[in-house]
């Protein structure tokens, strides 16, 4: 049986990830990644964000270093995606990738729907706010980039994001993923928080290999209000969505 590494089912990527002769040399070719943006080389799930944030894990020496990470994994979750930071953002990130997944395959447990999960950032500076975090040039050509043509995912979730691309901004320069970031063509509210209305924007585009990419500004970013402080409000958004789109 033939198993396609970018497959819209998470358990056939999962299988052919785990075969060498089908993922190849496609760590190599994908190369070193920045800091901060720990990936499987065929991820079902990319988290975008501003920075890596500015609350690091005690004695992480990296922190300050910025060395970039090795090579993307191929079959098993990467270990920066189990980063413990004080701000809980990965475990965020951790259980809404895992949600999405599941959403697509019931059965596939968490750890191996969190080998099918990997983030990206727009810079490698270390900033509290997304309206703080300078987006780097580099990167802002790179995510399209790599996004459509190597990692190849069914969901691009955006975090944080929202009031820096309805401006102006430099991300996408060459417009590979064609977004008017003000007309969202899928717009549906987040009904979990009452007292402010959120919504959910997105688009679906078309990667390389011609399958389609669900591309979503996220209501709010994981260390903001209402989320920060309630993974309860957080877990009922990534409940949403998995039933508005994954059902």
């Amino acid at each position: 049986m033939k198993m396609d590494l970018w497959s819209d089912d998470p358990r056939e990527r999962l299988t052919a990830a785990g075969n060498p002769a089908i993922a190849a040399d496609w760590p190599r070719r994908i190369g070193k990644l920045p800091y901060g943006m720990p990936c499987p080389v065929n991820p079902f799930v990319v988290f975008l964000g501003a920075s890596p944030g500015d609350t690091p894990a005690p004695g992480d020496r990296n922190y300050k270093e910025r060395k970039p990470y090795g090579l993307p994994t191929a079959g098993v979750r990467h270990p920066g995606l189990d980063y413990q930071d004080p701000g809980h953002y990965w475990d965020r990130v951790r259980e809404l990738g895992s949600m999405i997944v599941q959403g697509h395959s019931h059965r596939m447990s968490k750890s191996d729907t969190l080998a099918l999960v990997g983030q990206l950032n727009l810079g490698t500076g270390a900033f509290g706010q997304a309206k703080n975090a300078p987006l780097e040039p580099d990167y802002c050509r790179w995510v399209p980039e790599v996004v459509l043509d190597y990692f190849r995912p069914s969901y691009l979730i955006l975090l944080g994001l929202t009031s820096i691309l309805t401006k102006p901004n430099p991300f996408d320069p060459c417009n590979r993923l064609r977004i008017d970031w003000n007309q969202p063509e899928i717009n549906f509210p987040f009904k979990g928080y009452e007292r402010k209305q959120y919504q959910f924007r997105a688009w679906k585009r078309k990667r390389s290999d011609g399958k389609t990419i669900n591309i979503v500004l996220w209501p709010q970013h994981p260390s903001r209000p209402p989320m920060k402080g309630s993974p309860s409000i957080w877990r009922e958004s990534g409940r949403e969505f998995v039933q508005h789109f994954c059902s």
